[in-house]
């Protein structure tokens, strides 16, 4: 019975095919925007998730309060991750990071890399990042280590085993390849071509709570555990840091835990990568609904119009002792069977429109969501209720025709067309909407594209500068300001457009 519906519909979509077409386009686009943000969406909700220990890390955030100014930053002392690890049995383990560029050297191989982080040796126990060779334990574990990932080991070593070998890092240091690890994936804060042991820093000889330069993961024995941490271990290590730096008044020092999972989405604070936000993720996820609702509706009017022209159709059934469930059912498998076919046409349309997507939406993102069992049945409910909210107003109206009626005088939409007029509002309501926040949204980006920032950015170079450098730095100026192509050279401790403190200005 149900092949047989199925084959009908068959039938009856070909016989009507620019009927079909039109419903098939709206329903394709339709499903293609759902399947593209539903990427979107899922990338940034899965982020760092992928840690085995996700639930039991957190990052510690320092919020002070000097002289009446109250500032919040997600950086920390060397002295934190320490001092809770011997404070709280409640901690395991904690790891400090540092992001800083690096000129990487072999042989006659120069690179300037900005992937390169320092961290301590527990940082392939805490995190699972995943060692293709090296020991987690022990790859770090003392000065001059370094590990690498895949992608550079073929950069710089091709198809040899790189573990064992040197690299002269920054202008001197020789650093020993001691492992291998993975590429990071895509939805991960920590992002990494290079990790070198944080023992090999001046820093790491002594713990000091200001000098704020490093990013500081606690490890917890237990997740129920983040709470306590977050209310009275606060107000201890607030107490204990404030004796011990001798704040006055209303000064104070504190150091708040953010979820690892929770920190893309809700941190107000940037770590190693720059955040997002939920109210994003909610947006898009309206907007997705919002088109998908465009296409039913677009679907329901379309085949309550033709509905009149099928009543020789429904009459026969019904004379022939068609039930209103089993003339309901054919409708329904039409629309499911359209909806199918949507769905696999909208999955090669996002395939081709991914990339460009992508580039949009700033995020690397990829169809590997959609090969999981998860995604395959949420895309399978996501064809079931198109079906049912498209398909079940026509179904309904059509299998609800009185045999005498359409045999005297045809299928009548007795009653239904105050509802399709609503429906038709409700559908240019939802477009207007759409095409009014779209065009809002792209005058934002084109004011932010063409600001006037004061400078011609198209011709300003910025060159980072090390400690060598640095040195001799009003040589270096000379030489370059005495070049004709040069109109003025200067020096600042950041970039104009990223200042992380506000006394680091020089030159």
């Amino acid at each position: 019975m149900i092949r047989n519906y199925f084959v009908t519909a068959w039938r009856h979509l070909f016989k009507n095919r620019l009927y079909a077409g039109i419903n098939l386009l709206g329903l394709t686009i339709g499903l293609a925007s759902c399947i593209l943000i539903g990427i979107y969406v899922w990338n940034e909700l899965s982020y760092d998730r992928f840690h085995a220990n996700a639930d039991r890390i957190a990052r510690t955030t320092w919020e002070y309060r000097f002289q009446g100014d109250v500032q919040k930053v997600a950086v920390t002392g060397t002295k934190v991750g320490p001092e809770y690890k011997r404070t709280f049995p409640q901690v395991e383990a904690f790891v400090r990071l540092m992001k800083y560029p690096r000129v990487i050297t072999l042989g006659d191989k120069m690179f300037d890399e900005k992937n390169f982080l320092y961290a301590d040796e527990t940082f392939f126990n805490v995190f699972s990042f995943r060692l293709l060779s090296g020991d987690p334990k022990t790859v770090l574990d003392a000065p001059d280590k370094l590990v690498i990932t895949e992608s550079m080991a073929k950069k710089y070593f091709g198809g040899q085993d790189p573990v064992g070998k040197t690299v002269k890092v920054g202008e001197k240091k020789q650093f020993q390849i001691t492992g291998v690890a993975e590429d990071a994936p895509r939805n991960s804060q920590i992002r990494f071509d290079f990790v070198g042991s944080f023992s090999s820093l001046n820093a790491s000889k002594t713990e000091k709570y200001n000098e704020a330069n490093y990013t500081t993961y606690l490890l917890l024995k237990d997740r129920s555990h983040m709470d306590f941490m977050q209310t009275k271990g606060r107000d201890q290590m607030a107490e204990r840091v404030k004796k011990e730096m001798s704040l006055q008044g209303s000064d104070y020092s504190m150091y708040n835990l953010e979820p690892l999972t929770s920190v893309h989405l809700h941190s107000e604070l940037d770590g190693l990568e720059p955040n997002s936000n939920i109210l994003y993720v909610y947006v898009l996820s309206a907007v997705a609904i919002l088109i998908l609702l465009i296409a039913c509706v677009n679907y329901t009017n379309l085949s309550t119009a033709q509905s009149a022209g099928r009543s020789t159709e429904i009459g026969i059934r019904k004379v022939l002792g068609a039930a209103k469930k089993q003339v309901f059912l054919q409708f329904i498998c039409e629309s499911f069977l359209l909806s199918l076919v949507a769905l696999l046409l909208a999955l090669a349309l996002s395939a081709l429109v991914l990339p460009y997507f992508s580039r949009v939406a700033g995020r690397e993102l990829s169809f590997a969501w959609l090969a999981t069992p998860q995604a395959i049945a949420v895309l399978l409910g996501l064809v079931i209720l198109v079906a049912l909210t498209s398909g079940a107003y026509p179904s309904i109206v059509l299998s609800n025709g009185r045999i005498i009626g359409i045999l005297k005088s045809g299928l009548r939409l007795t009653g239904s067309g105050t509802l399709r007029r609503s429906l038709i509002i409700f559908q240019f309501v939802i477009s207007a909407f759409l095409i009014a926040s779209t065009i809002i949204i792209l005058q934002q980006l084109n004011f932010i594209q063409n600001k006037d920032l004061g400078y011609n950015k198209d011709q300003v170079i910025v060159l980072p500068v090390d400690y060598t450098m640095l040195t001799k730095y009003d040589e270096i100026k000379q030489v370059m300001s005495a070049h004709p192509s040069i109109i003025s050279v200067g020096g600042a401790y950041e970039e104009p457009t990223h200042i992380g403190w506000a006394d680091g200005l020089n030159k």
